[in-house]
């Protein structure tokens, strides 16, 4: 047997960034999704290379990306459930899988912040470009997948383990309602589309901006970003909307974070062409989170 301990190079310290460890936005490549994890507030960004990890943006110390993991799969779709099981979709990394029928990972998901993946079903099958969760009335867990292939919604209500087919609509981005799991919203390249039947049938919503990402609000209200980055939101009915700020840059992701407790406020997490940044103000102020200073 070959001893190579003696050659072995001594590792950097924990906070010393490696080769390998994104010193900029431009080196994630092209950035699929972000998600918070609603305990610790841990980011999540789901890349071309697998999802990277990053400490909540509001402490003292530098924020590093880290790999989640091993895993380098291309990561097309991402969510976190509420008990922060994240549920993820894409392709094999190269030469991983490769007995798949088509190279589509179907829907997996990893209890331990992206570090290990389980397959849940439609392995070879399906590659999802959005995914969204929310829990049913009867506490089941609802997942709703846009398949990129056919632009047809699937909906599992039993954590993904079996689906029904939806509805056929070229969305960008899909959220199902925490407050009423039956409301799935799909932006469009025509506009918001609406479901109140669990993305079975939809209609246009003629009166909302030209959204391109959106996500649930605190209770029924939606938040949103518009072809030129500006942030609106509803009021519950949905039948009225306010433009707020504008986002730094080419908005690739977003997610908001409706954290009200006491002493915290709702912030939205952006990942654009030139950074990673959080507002608590709708974008009237953007703080950078990895990046460079909007001035």
């Amino acid at each position: 047997m070959l001893l190579l301990a003696a050659c072995t190079p001594t590792p950097p310290p924990a906070n010393t960034p490696t080769s390998q460890e994104p010193q900029d936005v431009a080196e994630f490549g092209h950035v699929h999704d972000v998600q918070v994890d609603p305990v610790d507030h841990t980011i999540l960004v789901a890349t071309h290379t697998g999802v990277w990890t990053m400490p909540g943006p509001f402490g003292d110390e530098p924020v590093q990306p880290q790999r989640a993991g091993t895993g380098r799969q291309d990561t097309m779709g991402m969510t976190l459930a509420v008990d922060g099981t994240v549920y993820a979709s894409g392709h094999p990394a190269p030469g991983e899988q490769t007995d798949l029928k088509a190279p589509n990972l179907g829907l997996v998901r990893s209890t331990d912040g992206a570090a290990t993946w389980e397959q849940v079903s439609l392995a070879g099958e399906v590659d999802f470009h959005a995914l969204s969760t929310a829990t049913t009335d009867t506490g089941a867990l609802r997942v709703v997948g846009l398949d990129s292939a056919t632009s047809r919604l699937l909906i599992s209500d039993d954590s993904g383990a079996t689906w029904t087919p939806g509805a056929t609509v070229p969305a960008r981005d899909v959220h199902v309602m925490d407050a009423d799991p039956d409301t799935v919203v799909a932006t469009t390249p025509t506009g918001l589309q609406l479901s109140h039947d669990a993305g079975q049938t939809f209609t246009p919503d003629r009166d909302a901006p030209a959204l391109v990402l959106v996500e649930a609000g605190l209770g029924s209200e939606l938040i949103g970003l518009d072809t030129n980055g500006t942030v609106w939101t509803s009021t519950p009915g949905l039948d009225r909307w306010t433009a707020h700020g504008a986002a730094p840059g080419q908005v690739q992701a977003m997610t908001y974070v409706p954290d009200d407790s006491p002493g915290n406020q709702p912030w939205i997490l952006i990942v654009t062409d030139i950074g990673l940044f959080t507002s608590r103000d709708l974008g009237a102020s953007w703080d950078p989170v990895l990046g460079q200073e909007t001035g």
